[in-house]
């Protein structure tokens, strides 16, 4: 990515920008004066070639997905953040721009990685607070006692894509992590989790 600005572009460009809804109304009314009127061939093919290219050539200056995860992985690369088995991952969706991918996964610029170790009377919880458009990193400890309850929550958050669910866990102290649920062993931790802090 070229600078930071870029991640801020990203999540606040459209899918269809003005200029490409006209440039596709071009190129179907020329189509049809191509196909539907005589002679509209010479006039019709013309316009619907530029239009094509010029949606092809704005299309190119969007920032991609796979930007965004090369900023995500620069960042922690820079920041040397590392972190164990005993992670989850997820962006953070609350009281945030997001943005839905093409392989319809929602994300944000605020990207959250809490590292989880587990001793015999607490649980030490090692949070990383990406955020993609300061390009910054911060980190955050706890150590929760095992008397202390935790709860996992489970929040719809509306956004332009319609709705979307994020999972927190909340302390008794106020502290709140964004988490998911996504996939086996994040779900086996968070049981953990919740099963020692009930």
């Amino acid at each position: 990515m070229k600078n930071k600005n870029d991640a801020e572009k990203y999540f606040h460009q459209k899918d269809f920008s003005i200029s490409e809804i006209i440039l596709l109304i071009i190129a179907i009314v020329s189509l049809i004066v191509m196909t539907f009127i005589q002679g509209g061939g010479p006039v019709g093919l013309p316009v619907l070639l530029v239009c094509i290219v010029a949606f092809f050539i704005r299309d190119s200056f969007k920032i991609k997905d796979n930007e965004i995860e090369q900023v995500l992985k620069k960042l922690m690369q820079d920041n040397k953040v590392k972190y164990s088995e005993s992670a989850i991952e997820c962006y953070e969706l609350k009281n945030t721009a997001i943005k839905k991918r093409k392989d319809g996964k929602f994300i944000s610029p605020n990207y959250f990685i809490t590292d989880i170790t587990f001793a015999p009377e607490y649980t030490l919880f090692n949070i990383y607070i990406i955020d993609l458009i300061e390009q910054s990193v911060e980190t955050v400890f706890h150590r929760i006692n095992c008397n202390e309850k935790i709860t996992l929550t489970e929040e719809t958050i509306k956004c332009n894509a319609g709705f979307v669910k994020m999972s927190y866990l909340k302390f008794e102290n106020g502290c709140v992590i964004p988490v998911t649920l996504n996939d086996y062993r994040s779900s086996q931790l968070l049981q953990k989790i919740c099963d020692r802090h009930k």
